[in-house]
């Protein structure tokens, strides 16, 4: 099966790391965005030099720049956007991009967490990159753009050394704050197998236009036991 030709966009970030080495590992034609705003960021060019050298092809677009931004989408056939969160509503100048070139026939935007459109309920600071996400699942559906959105629910590095506690990363040492009665289930993925099976979504044609979601060990043999 050839293999396909895409973007990754936010490459330097935490998750976007992951992704370029995931597509880099299966084999995809990968590049990577060198925004021109990068400045004097030592750190981060370092990194996508160390791309280049693994295979992957660094391409120069601002995100400022429409002509630029369609000249690289141009280029590929797939697009995934690893932005962080204070950077979401950027990937509206993305989709404007993606739909100027029109060639891409599947675009992955920056999500990876809870399913915003199972987030009507979730409350402030929160809320606001949920209502975010779906503005931009709402440009990505009016341009008819293809798409697939990856529901991840909690980054384990987020959530599991901490104890699920807010605004740190470090393990609680006097006391844990419990949410609810503590009996709510929850899902915690670890980051490089979100990046494998994003890219591995990318050429199956069943999670076209679709929210894929992760299945806990137990589920998939929940049915077999209840036939029988």
């Amino acid at each position: 099966m050839e293999k396909s030709k895409v973007l990754v966009v936010g490459g330097t970030c935490y998750f976007g790391r992951r992704i370029v080495k995931a597509n880099l590992a299966q084999g995809h034609e990968t590049y990577v965005l060198l925004r021109l705003e990068i400045g004097l960021d030592i750190d981060k060019l370092q990194m996508l030099l160390s791309f280049k050298a693994q295979g992957a092809r660094l391409v120069e677009a601002s995100l400022n720049d429409h002509r630029s931004l369609v000249a690289v989408v141009k280029q590929v056939d797939v697009v995934v956007s690893a932005m962080s969160g204070h950077n979401l509503q950027l990937q509206l100048k993305l989709v404007e991009a993606i739909k100027g070139a029109g060639n891409v026939m599947r675009f992955l935007p920056s999500e990876f967490g809870m399913d915003p459109a199972r987030m009507g309920h979730a409350l402030e600071p929160g809320r606001v990159t949920f209502d975010e996400k779906m503005e931009i699942r709402k440009a990505i559906e009016e341009a008819n753009i293809g798409h697939t959105y990856i529901s991840a629910y909690c980054i384990a590095a987020y959530f599991v050394p901490n104890l699920c506690q807010m605004r740190t990363l470090l393990p609680p040492k006097e006391k844990v704050n419990v949410y609810g009665d503590g009996n709510v289930k929850a899902i915690f993925m670890d980051e490089d197998d979100i990046a494998t099976y994003t890219i591995k979504s990318i050429d199956d044609p069943r999670a076209l236009n679709k929210t894929i979601y992760p299945l806990v060990e137990n589920e998939p043999f929940v049915p077999v036991s209840e036939g029988l």
